[in-house]
């Protein structure tokens, strides 16, 4: 006789249980904790509220994770159901076990995967856009609500959350929008908590009443993409004001900001203590690199500056910021650097030797003089992981001796090198056509038998033209 899989056999049981809910909710008072996963996962596939409603109020785990049920399948039913389990009061006739549920996720990339924490139902995050619809009045006020029970310690409800708007117009609709409204009205019992915030296009007067439903200090990360340029000083400022409060932020990603941003709202981040990471990505910082770091009073681990049009003077206070004191990656692609060498370009590299671990100087328009000039610095960056120097016009022999000089460095393994001249013809410092493809090849085997006879062989050498 063939063993079946226990995991089958489990599903056998939660699919047989199911068969009549009533008993499946008296059930759950008796029920051994290794089915509550089995169960919840063929509940949810089935639709089946109550079931759902009552192992929400007996879950004998810290944590239950939903996601949405392979492919966003979650519907607002049991959406509902799961948020009524969470905030009222179990009626005679429900099981009496004491749930131990603390945390309702719904994050992309759960932390946890042990089931005797949690449930094991796939991961997905709750998607904001412009296109979904609100949901109807009478859902959102179901006929059988009680009142929240008062003693019961409140559940947090983890999801990461994407706002998405278009052409300057944004309505928060769907699953998140039903999900604030219930933690507004349930009188302390739910609390959001959102880990990752992505924010498209979205006015910021909108921005600002949707944080104001948020806990701020369990924001880890927010992204923000707006290129619109209707927006009222006062409420870019009282959204920076927000984000200055999320005490536990520590990535922030901005790009594609508009010219007449107003540059003053960035000294609002100053409480920041947590911000390890900082990238910025739009062009008119221009000049103005110490308006947005002069508030930041803890010092950065990641710096990401890409196409802000650094000047002379950014590098200067740059190189003089308390940020070079921890600096583990540093990114300044795209940005015109041929006037900081000779200068603070190299007093910058000397003053993040210490820590420095990735170097990214892509399309900076750095000529093989000014990169020979740059060598003593760079061999002084003792933890250097790996080195991005490519669209960059330089010479066969002037890779090369970037490479032997930089040899010394043991803890570099990975260099990006820049076509050579001699393989292609450039049109200006950032486009280049007619590349000889059998000649970088023979370039590529020199620069790797040289690494061998210094004995590094463990160095990855790629060039642009093999990077995706």
């Amino acid at each position: 006789m063939d063993r079946q899989d226990p995991v089958s056999l489990l599903n056998l049981a939660a699919q047989s249980l199911l068969s009549d809910e009533d008993s499946a909710v008296r059930a759950l008072e008796e029920l051994p904790m290794v089915l509550f996963p089995a169960l919840s996962t063929a509940a949810f596939t089935g639709g089946c509220m109550k079931t759902v409603k009552a192992l929400v109020q007996a879950w004998p785990f810290p944590c239950l994770h939903l996601g949405s049920l392979k492919d966003q399948s979650i519907t607002q039913d049991l959406l509902e159901a799961v948020l009524d389990g969470l905030e009222f009061v179990p009626s005679k006739t429900a099981c009496l076990r004491r749930s131990k549920l603390k945390v309702l996720d719904f994050t992309h990339d759960f932390e946890h995967s042990n089931w005797e924490e949690c449930s094991e139902i796939s991961p997905a995050p709750f998607v904001i856009t412009h296109t979904l619809e609100e949901p109807e009045a009478e859902q959102l006020t179901p006929s059988h609500r009680t009142q929240p029970h008062p003693a019961r310690e409140p559940v947090e409800i983890h999801t990461d959350l994407f706002l998405g708007g278009l052409f300057g117009f944004f309505h928060l609709s769907g699953f998140p929008s039903y999900i604030l409204q219930r933690v507004e009205r349930s009188h302390g019992c739910l609390r959001l908590r959102c880990r990752t915030l992505v924010i498209n296009q979205v006015p910021f007067r909108s921005l600002v009443e949707i944080l104001g439903a948020l806990e701020l200090g369990s924001i880890r990360e927010v992204r923000l993409h707006h290129r619109s340029r209707f927006c009222l000083e006062s409420d870019v400022l009282q959204f920076f004001t927000q984000v200055g409060q999320m005490s536990n932020l520590g990535n922030l990603i901005m790009s594609d900001l508009p010219w007449d941003f107003p540059t003053d709202c960035f000294s609002l981040l100053s409480p920041l203590g947590h911000l390890q990471k900082l990238h910025l990505i739009f062009g008119y910082l221009s000049g103005q690199l110490h308006k947005m770091l002069s508030g930041l009073q803890k010092p950065l681990e990641t710096l990401v500056i890409n196409g802000c049009r650094l000047t002379e003077n950014d590098i200067t206070y740059l190189s003089q910021s308390v940020h070079t004191t921890r600096l583990k990656e540093l990114v300044l692609c795209s940005n015109n650097l041929s006037q900081t060498v000779p200068g603070p370009l190299e007093v910058l590299l000397g003053e993040v030797s210490g820590t420095l671990q990735h170097l990214n100087l892509r399309s900076c328009r750095l000529k093989e003089s000014q990169l020979k000039a740059l060598l003593p610095a760079l061999c002084s960056c003792s933890r250097l992981r790996s080195l991005v120097f490519y669209d960059n016009i330089i010479s066969t022999s002037g890779v090369m001796n970037v490479l032997r000089h930089l040899a010394g460095l043991l803890e570099l393994k990975r260099v990006c090198y820049p076509v050579p001249a001699e393989c292609v013809v450039y049109l200006d410092e950032y486009r280049w056509g007619n590349l000889n493809r059998a000649e970088l090849a023979r370039v590529h085997s020199r620069l790797q038998e040289m690494l061998r006879a210094l004995q590094r062989a463990d160095m990855q050498l790629t060039n642009s033209t093999s990077v995706a």
